[in-house]
């Protein structure tokens, strides 16, 4: 009897042994939350950026700081990295809301987008693979897909990615754009027209669309199509998915307003007539927030080294206020 009680009395103490070995102590619990912490990305030296953009950085790290747990906190502190250029933070904010949310498409296409543009392509690849398996269906990601195959020089691949894109729907204009730059290395000019012109319906300003018109028409001899398209490709607009739109917003109203009238039309001068004419300018008028986000696109292919927030809001200013 002796004997059982003893044994009995060693079963239970390993038992509570091995509880307390298998168990988080109060000590991993806080190694645990710092090793979180330290996955987030330390906040940059902001050079570019003024006082609105900044504030928002400071709010959105406090955010995913406080909520180390939370994708969709550390996922959007991402978003307002990428939104900025900000790609070395970016990109370690998206895989952290991957490993918390492994299946949320948007990290997925985020992190993909992120990647095809800072010249990752195979990792890009992989991860717009993995989004299409998602969503089989969708037209706009296979449309990425063949663009990202065009930039890795995989003509024959992509031309059969963008034909299975304008299956689905044929007005992707992504698609298009890309099977009518296909056409019009193969010198068939009347395919890529015929690719292109539909797409003008839904999307008037497309820059790259008029751009390839332009290149069409000239081609075949007809000098008044050519000069129409060939000026409508120097100053319109690019093409903005809704989750990329999402994401471009989050830095509109740092230059919203702020901004100085009186510096306009210098900066006009010195940093927007490099590629754009004036008289383009001049005729153009549309409301602050259409300015907001043409000055942000502006930036994102000049850089924020050529363009700084308070520069851009100065353009804003002067652009919207003009009678």
């Amino acid at each position: 009897m002796f004997n059982r009680v003893m044994l009995l009395i060693l079963l239970l103490v390993f038992i509570g042994i091995g509880v307390w070995f298998y168990s988080e102590k109060p000590w991993q619990r806080e190694n645990s939350d710092q090793n979180m912490l330290t996955a987030l990305p330390m906040v940059p030296e902001f050079i570019y950026q003024n006082e609105v953009s900044i504030e928002k950085f400071l709010a959105a790290d406090r955010r995913a700081r406080e909520n180390v747990m939370s994708a969709d906190a550390v996922g959007r502190l991402g978003m307002l990295y990428h939104a900025y250029q900000f790609t070395n933070e970016a990109r370690r904010s998206y895989t952290r809301a991957r490993e918390l949310q492994p299946d949320e498409f948007a990290w997925i296409y985020y992190l993909a987008v992120l990647e095809k543009a800072t010249f990752r392509f195979p990792e890009s690849e992989a991860l717009f693979r993995q989004a299409i398996i998602l969503k089989p269906d969708s037209a706009e990601l296979w449309a990425e897909l063949g663009d990202l195959q065009m930039k890795r020089a995989r003509g024959d691949e992509a031309a059969l990615i963008f034909a299975h894109a304008l299956e689905l729907d044929p007005g992707e204009p992504l698609a298009a754009l890309g099977k009518g730059r296909l056409e019009i290395l193969a010198r068939n000019w009347e395919g890529a027209i015929g690719l292109l012109m539909p797409i003008l319906d839904d999307y008037p300003r497309l820059s790259l669309a008029h751009k390839y018109l332009a290149v069409s028409y000239e081609q075949l001899g007809e000098s008044e199509r050519y000069v129409h398209h060939q000026a409508l490709s120097e100053y319109g607009s690019a093409l903005e998915s809704p989750l990329m739109k999402t994401l471009h917003a989050l830095s509109l109203d740092a230059i919203l307003e702020g901004g100085d009238r009186a510096a306009g039309p210098a900066l006009l001068q010195v940093k927007c007539a490099r590629c754009h004419n004036d008289w383009r300018i001049d005729e153009t008028h549309e409301s602050r927030d259409w300015w907001a986000s043409t000055v942000r696109r502006m930036q994102r292919e000049a850089g924020w080294e050529w363009l700084t927030d308070g520069e851009a809001a100065n353009v804003v200013e002067y652009l919207s206020s003009r009678p």
